[in-house]
């Protein structure tokens, strides 16, 4: 990675595209672009093994911006964040293969509501947030679940697989909420 940013900015530098003492901030932009396409043509690849690859769509429409929002658990490393991603990844994929009984989704529907209701939003090391900025959050995390609810009752009527996902997205989002609330006791 370090040699392909080096690479990257010194052909930059020779073509003129930038000045030396913007070197920094392009080599962060840069490197944080190349960590992301890493992350997600590994999610693309790792669903597609799973043969899941509608269905982890379908489940980070919910999933990314109600992670944004709440917040939760993260990594302390670049690889520690890769391994973790890719393996939330597998798991929304191995759980859209599931259909649960109403009830059960209910229950799972209820208690995800709960987490994320009351614990939103967590903040960690590389994102604190001020009193308004909480309260935004917060506000924007609970709209993104009540959206993705009604989502949720809808599309249980013409198509509950699609419900299944979406309800895996929440499920995992609030989860990861739990765990980054719990992280936050424990530092």
């Amino acid at each position: 990675m370090e040699r392909l940013l080096e690479s990257l900015l010194f052909r930059m530098k020779s073509m003129r595209l930038l000045q030396e003492d913007e070197e920094d901030v392009y080599r962060f932009g840069l490197e944080c672009l190349l960590l992301k396409v890493i992350h997600y043509s590994s999610y693309v690849a790792i669903s597609c093994i799973l043969h899941m690859t509608i269905s982890i769509l379908v489940s980070a429409i919910v999933l990314m911006p109600l992670r944004r929002k709440s917040g939760g658990f993260h990594a302390r490393t670049r690889v520690g964040c890769y391994l973790f991603s890719c393996t939330i990844v597998v798991v929304v994929c191995l759980l859209n293969k599931i259909i649960f009984p109403l009830w059960l989704s209910i229950i799972i529907l209820l208690m995800s509501n709960v987490i994320v209701v009351a614990l939103a939003p967590i903040e960690n090391e590389n994102r604190i947030l001020d009193r308004t900025e909480r309260k935004i959050f917060r506000k924007q995390a609970i709209f993104i679940l009540v959206i993705a609810d009604v989502a949720i009752i809808i599309s249980y009527m013409g198509n509950r697989v699609v419900s299944q996902w979406l309800l895996n997205g929440i499920a995992i989002a609030a989860q990861l909420t739990w765990l980054g609330k719990l992280q936050v006791k424990n530092n």
